[in-house]
């Protein structure tokens, strides 16, 4: 099977997770901008880490080209962001946003944890995240998914990435 890992960071989760994924499946990786959607659509299986930033997933037109020009490529997103995908299903509903339903119907959606550096952020980053976290601590009634993001936005740097997370993914590739 030909199968390609292709990430979509800024700042290194989603490229540390595709380079995971890429050596448990024996596979190459490269990174979203240096392949084509129609690159990308040669293949039998694409697994495609995307990092979530805010109300945006990271080159997701690439993916999303790539999947309209057809074939029979079979289609792996795996979201890497800050909140917990066991708390919160906003990283379902930013997929479903990016993706129409004839295209999510082909792909096959994981998500996953990543890492902040607030030093490694640029202004507008600090400013955005400095609003989210002061909006959070506002609210009288916080959910769970709230209570979390602001333990982890509290933090100067924050790592939660884990590698045997990708087990589910690299399982599903191979069969």
């Amino acid at each position: 099977m030909d199968i390609l890992v292709v990430h979509a960071s800024k700042y290194g989760s989603a490229r540390r997770y595709a380079e995971w994924i890429a050596e448990a499946l024996d596979a190459p990786v490269a990174a979203s901008d240096e392949v084509s959607p129609a690159q990308l659509a040669e293949h039998d299986l694409v697994v495609f880490c995307a990092a979530i930033y805010g109300p945006m997933l990271r080159d997701s037109g690439v993916l999303k080209d790539a999947m309209q020009i057809g074939g029979s490529t079979r289609w792996v997103l795996v979201t890497v962001g800050l909140s917990d995908p066991d708390l919160s299903t906003k990283r379902d509903e930013l997929v479903a946003a990016k993706f129409e339903a004839s295209l999510r119907d082909r792909l096959e959606v994981f998500h996953l944890r990543g890492a902040m550096d607030r030093d490694r952020l640029n202004v507008v980053e600090r400013s955005m995240m400095a609003g989210v976290r002061k909006a959070l601590a506002g609210k009288r009634a916080r959910t769970p998914d709230d209570e979390a993001m602001l333990e982890v936005l509290d933090d100067s740097a924050v790592d939660l990435t884990d590698r045997a997370a990708i087990a589910p993914i690299v399982e599903s590739c191979l069969r």
